[in-house]
């Protein structure tokens, strides 16, 4: 029998753990591969990456996608003549990182991506810093406004109103710190700041608040699990980056005539008055993105 020196062995060893290792990286770190529209058409699955915990879009109970966005998927599926598979994920810390996660390359930690990806925001600085996906296809615009209390809060109120009446808000985001530092301080003491939008709406139907600002299909969503609404007003807010946005659609570059399906897909359900009963459902107003 052949015998080898346990210096050779143990160098062998590493040789062959580091060529392991360097293969698992590869395949962990290689682009995923995009499908083009007649590869989607060919498999009969259009996969849709939509954001967990993001209600009235995207959230999952036991495993199974709701909201907004995922009837909007199914809708949009069934009108490419295919069925819809969903991958909900949770946000990262840039919009950036999700399009590398679910458009074009995958989760670090290994993992799918998706055909197309809903609630991606269609900015063009965004955009030029992510040649490898395509982002359009505009579907709706998200804005800051303030549900009110018609007799407290006239529809034509300014912010210092106020200076004497509570107005509520969920903690640490762009809607509070506007509030906070609104004339230096001048309505610090009338914010009433809430963790949780359901807490906020709470606060609001009991007569705690007289408004509660915020992105107004959040709060809407939160009216609509209470089984209530409201009205809002949306009063000039100088000092807010931006009070809207619109909201559309991400696919891979290579996957360019699937945006174009997606395109048409949408204006069809526009069309149809179908986009205004899937957000409906959900207690959102359907807002279209102004016209270009």
């Amino acid at each position: 029998m052949l015998t080898f020196p346990s210096g050779i062995l143990a160098a062998a060893r590493t040789a062959m753990t580091g060529a392991l290792f360097a293969v698992l990286a590869t395949v962990l770190c290689a682009p995923a591969n995009a499908r083009p529209l007649d590869d989607v058409i060919a498999s009969k699955v259009l996969k849709i990456a939509v954001y967990e915990d993001n209600a009235p879009f995207s959230w999952s109970i036991g495993g199974v996608a709701k909201g907004v966005d995922v009837d909007f998927g199914k809708a949009l599926a069934r009108e490419l003549g295919v069925e819809a598979e969903f991958i909900v994920r949770m946000q990262g810390e840039e919009v950036d990182d999700d399009l590398r996660a679910n458009i074009w390359k995958g989760p670090l930690t290994g993992g799918g991506v998706g055909d197309i990806m809903l609630h991606v925001p269609t900015d063009r600085e965004l955009a030029m810093r992510n040649k490898e996906a395509v982002i359009g296809n505009p579907y709706f615009l998200e804005t800051i406004a303030l549900a009110i209390h018609p007799k407290r809060v006239p529809k034509d109120a300014t912010f210092d109103l106020f200076k004497t009446e509570k107005v509520g808000v969920k903690f640490g985001t762009v809607s509070d710190y506007f509030l906070m530092t609104f004339e230096k301080g001048a309505l610090i003491n009338n914010v009433a700041h809430h963790l949780k939008g359901s807490k906020g709406v709470e606060e609001f139907l009991k007569g705690e608040t007289a408004a509660l600002m915020g992105v107004r299909s959040e709060i809407e969503g939160h009216f609509h699990e209470a089984g209530a609404s409201a009205e809002f007003i949306t009063p000039a807010m100088d000092g807010i980056f931006r009070t809207q946005w619109v909201v559309g659609t991400a696919v891979d570059e290579k996957s360019r005539d699937l945006s174009y399906a997606i395109g048409a897909a949408i204006e069809k359900l526009r069309a149809s008055g179908e986009m205004t009963k899937i957000f409906a459902k959900y207690g959102v107003t359907f807002l279209p993105p102004p016209e270009s």
